[in-house]
């Protein structure tokens, strides 16, 4: 799994080998389907898939998690990371060429100057009309991409292959390399600026070349399969739970933060969804109607929202397994609020584990961007 390591909220990767891995194994045997509703980087989704004789279900609100979880879950069998590079790869390069935009983007992200003057050129070129040039480089180049890399990822979507398993790997690869080379402190927040202090960590960024992480990505994807063919879609969690039954193991881990997830990732869901409206702020925010919003990252409604999903799992007879931090976050939730509640509907065994993860909107305790922190894992089971 050490290949892919997105920056993300709340990412389960180091708890699946801290006592959360082993619970799902532990309970795996007595299901009939997986489900994780809220699926994010996928790391749970292709842990179950690639690990139990269990159909997966991934859902969540954004289209680039569900995305990722596919690029696995929703395929029985290994892929050839060389044939699919080859396939795509090599028309990466042909499409980007053909950008009118590129001879220009290459020379100035080659001259060499200061990241202040570079910076300024940049976004210049890139508010420039140019013909072929995609979502990316009209959105975010300049910002969270130099020119070259703008363009490079445009021509990862427009070059993708026609045909499924290898149209959604290689989506997802690009998501990846995006991810990867944004230059932002781990989020698509907002971009680094070219101050005395973040110009470094803006020139590193931009450095990175978008087609090496792809190729990282590939080679960590092709190999991974589900064992038995799962499914990813988009949905709202609390409209999903209602198809669930008693033969759900339901994996849950929602929003921690009180600012919603579509502000942190919008780069990556326009990587996605191959366009963007207009875009706004600093931040290069598209339109509100292009960024999905969470009752759980809604101070006033996360409570209630929880309550209501957690009724309906004990409704269906589910069994449930919660992860939250443990202290108090910025949408008003804690492991504790979370596990009063399901002491209500549920027979609960609670365990607490220590976790390092993403903090940017998170625990409202003032710390670095990574940190460790108390995360509440719950077991529910129907009464």
């Amino acid at each position: 799994m050490g290949a892919h390591v997105m920056k993300y909220m709340g990412s389960k990767r180091v708890m699946l080998q801290n006592g959360l891995g082993q619970l799902l194994k532990d309970e795996a045997d007595s299901c009939r389907r997986f489900v994780d509703l809220f699926c994010g980087a996928a790391s749970v989704s292709w842990f179950c898939a690639d690990k139990f004789s269990k159909p997966v279900l991934a859902t969540d609100l954004q289209l680039y998690a569900v995305v990722l979880a596919g690029a696995v879950i929703a395929r029985t069998r290994p892929l050839s990371s060389e044939k699919v590079r080859q396939r795509w790869l090599p028309c990466v390069s042909t499409t980007r060429e053909s950008y009118a935009a590129w001879p220009k983007g290459r020379d100035l992200d080659q001259s060499g100057l200061n990241i202040a003057t570079w910076r300024k050129r940049a976004q210049e070129l890139c508010m420039a009309k140019a013909d072929g040039a995609g979502p990316i480089w009209k959105a975010y180049g300049g910002h969270y991409f130099s020119p070259t890399q703008a363009l490079t990822l445009d021509a990862m979507l427009e070059a993708l292959p026609r045909n499924k398993p290898a149209r959604t790997v290689c989506l997802a690869a690009a998501v990846i390399a995006a991810s990867k080379c944004v230059a932002s402190p781990g989020h698509t927040a907002q971009p680094f600026k070219a101050t005395r202090t973040a110009g470094r960590f803006l020139r590193e960024a931009w450095l990175r070349d978008p087609v090496c992480y792809a190729t990282k990505a590939l080679d960590m994807l092709c190999p991974r399969h589900a064992t038995i063919l799962g499914d990813a879609t988009v949905g709202d969690a609390n409209s999903v739970v209602t198809q669930l039954d008693e033969g759900d193991l339901v994996f849950v881990d929602p929003p921690y933060s009180g600012v919603h997830y579509s502000r942190f990732y919008h780069v990556l869901e326009t990587m996605a969804r191959g366009a963007c409206g207009d875009v706004t702020g600093v931040g290069r925010y598209p339109p509100p109607t292009e960024r999905p919003v969470s009752k759980y990252s809604r101070k006033t409604e996360s409570r209630q929202a929880m309550s209501d999903l957690l009724t309906s799992l004990a409704h269906a007879g589910c069994r449930v397994i919660v992860t939250f931090p443990a202290g108090k976050c910025s949408n008003g939730l804690s492991g504790s609020v979370v596990a009063n509640i399901a002491k209500k509907l549920f027979s609960v065994e609670r365990n607490v584990v220590t976790s390092r993860f993403s903090t940017l909107g998170g625990n409202n305790s003032h710390r670095s961007a990574r940190s460790l922190s108390r995360e509440m894992m719950l077991l529910l089971r129907p009464k």
